[in-house]
């Protein structure tokens, strides 16, 4: 199977920057600070910044002809967006949504490239980080369509959290720092909010899953009986 890999890193959502380009961010100074339900960039803007991410979740959502929206990727604290847009100069084909009121700081395109003239090992991380954006887009989609069932992608999103670091371990438990509605995981697994609803219902009865103070604990169990061999440290 896809999981049995080890070398394959289950995140489609971004890893965060590395240090010089976080401070380099941050040095500018040009904080700015978002409500949940805020699009900062829509499908087909020409984008002349990026945005460092310190706390809270952006998504980046593909518009379908129809009008709907899919949330293809999360990014939060410590992650960087608009990275590539900046540079290309062309409309981008997708929006960038607020997921819970976040706190970022903008950098010019004019400055992004000063940086890179001036010191290469930024220049380095920039590119560095815009491939990373890249294959993590190429590799959520392909293991989310190699995934047959809606259980299968569940797990598969609860584990991407985790391996992605967005988790603090309490004795037998997960608790997740992201906690998306219902709707919003339907979306990002390609199922319904119903089918979410009741998936939650079923490993709450069964003892894998429990929501406290706004926070989702997901069981060592679930992760662990169906995907043992994913390669999540206990």
């Amino acid at each position: 199977m896809y999981f049995d890999n080890l070398a394959v890193r289950l995140e489609w959502i971004d890893p965060p920057v590395d240090e010089i380009l976080f401070n380099f961010v941050k040095r500018k100074n040009n904080k700015e600070t978002f409500k949940k339900g805020t699009t900062i960039f829509h499908e087909g803007d020409v984008v002349y910044y990026a945005c460092l991410v310190t706390k809270g979740w952006v998504a980046y959502c593909l518009n379908s002809i129809c009008g709907e929206s899919r949330i293809a990727c999360l990014a939060g604290p410590g992650r960087i967006f608009g990275l590539a847009p900046a540079f290309c100069q062309l409309p981008i084909n997708i929006s960038i949504k607020v997921l819970e009121d976040c706190e970022t700081y903008k950098v010019s395109r004019d400055d992004l490239i000063q940086g890179m003239l001036e010191d290469v090992n930024l220049g380095i991380e920039m590119v560095s980080t815009v491939t990373m954006r890249l294959m993590c887009a190429f590799e959520g989609a392909n293991i989310f369509s190699s995934l047959s069932s809606p259980k299968e992608k569940l797990i598969y999103y609860f584990v991407s959290l985790i391996q992605s670091g967005e988790y603090k371990e309490q004795e037998d438990w997960y608790e997740l720092t992201v906690n998306l509605s219902h709707a919003r995981i339907a979306e990002i697994i390609g199922t319904t909010r119903v089918t979410v609803c009741r998936m939650f219902h079923h490993y709450k009865n069964v003892g894998k899953l429990k929501n406290a103070n706004n926070k989702i604990y997901v069981h060592k169990g679930l992760i662990m009986e169906d995907y043992e061999k994913i390669g999540i440290s206990s």
